[in-house]
């Protein structure tokens, strides 16, 4: 074990990663800060966490920033002096950083920049699983300023719990998962506005497969979609045109036109890994 692990934001991602780490033995003592009282109580019934907390105790050897993305860059600010290692799983890294530096001159030399390709619709401490993690990717964005001795126990920490480990330029991330995860997400929400409660009893696997997503934290999307939206927006115009495209064979009769569109989006879905 080692030492104790303080968590701000006990939902989904923070409560899945305390109960992986109570199951693989990573800590002596777990506590969390969580500013939702029903989240906080659902946190310790399920035994999550040995306590909920109104600071983050400056003797905690490490810190999870499980809290909303919009957060983090302050808690950052905040954390910059703690003597312990802190880490978070903010879904934009290239915002987040220029925010901190912004603020404070450089990022904290505490600080190892994670983010867990991890997750589902359901939210909150009740949807917490142990096994969320396992044989996920989780993707390091170092930068000169992050400590490499910090980094290997953040690394390690997340392979005790079952993850794979990758690097990633902070900027390329936020590009890369503006448009196989945040651009998914807009498109589910934007699809959502024209279905109606007399629709649903005529749904099938396909609008389940679409819209699962579209349940998601609403919170948590609209501040990852502020935060990344200089490399979200190229994306929505390059749908857009997509999107208009297909329309435009559709509409004038072409068949063949839309034939080869759906023919080069099923290329894309179904190639497989070089």
């Amino acid at each position: 074990m080692a030492g104790s692990l303080s968590i701000v934001g006990i939902g989904l991602i923070g409560g899945s990663f305390a109960l992986a780490s109570r199951e693989a033995g990573l800590f002596e003592r777990i506590v969390a800060l969580e500013p939702n009282p029903r989240h906080a109580e659902k946190a310790l019934e399920r035994g999550l966490v040995d306590e909920i907390v109104e600071q983050i105790p400056q003797d905690s050897d490490a810190v999870l920033l499980a809290c909303p993305s919009d957060k983090t860059a302050s808690w950052l600010r905040r954390l910059r002096d703690h003597r312990g290692i802190v880490f978070d799983v903010a879904s934009v890294k290239g915002a987040l950083m220029t925010a901190v530096r912004a603020a404070i001159g450089s990022l904290p030399v505490n600080y190892v920049p994670c983010h867990p390709i991890a997750g589902m619709e359901k939210s909150g401490p009740e949807a917490a699983d142990g096994r969320l993690f396992a044989e996920k990717l989780v993707i390091i964005t170092p930068t000169a300023e992050i400590d490499a001795e910090r980094r290997q126990i953040v690394e390690n920490y997340w392979r005790a719990i079952g993850a794979r480990i990758e690097e990633m330029e902070p900027i390329e991330h936020d590009r890369v998962y503006a448009l196989t995860s945040h651009l998914p997400h807009l498109l589910a929400f934007a699809y959502l506005q024209g279905v109606a409660p007399e629709h649903l009893e005529h749904t099938g696997g396909g609008f389940r497969d679409f819209s699962r997503i579209g349940a998601s934290d609403p919170d948590m999307w609209a501040a990852i979609f502020e935060l990344n939206k200089q490399a979200l927006l190229p994306h929505i115009k390059q749908f857009q045109e997509n999107l208009d495209g297909l329309c435009q064979a559709i509409e004038s009769g072409n068949v063949a036109a839309s034939r080869s569109l759906i023919e080069s989006a099923r290329t894309h879905r179904t190639k497989p890994k070089q």
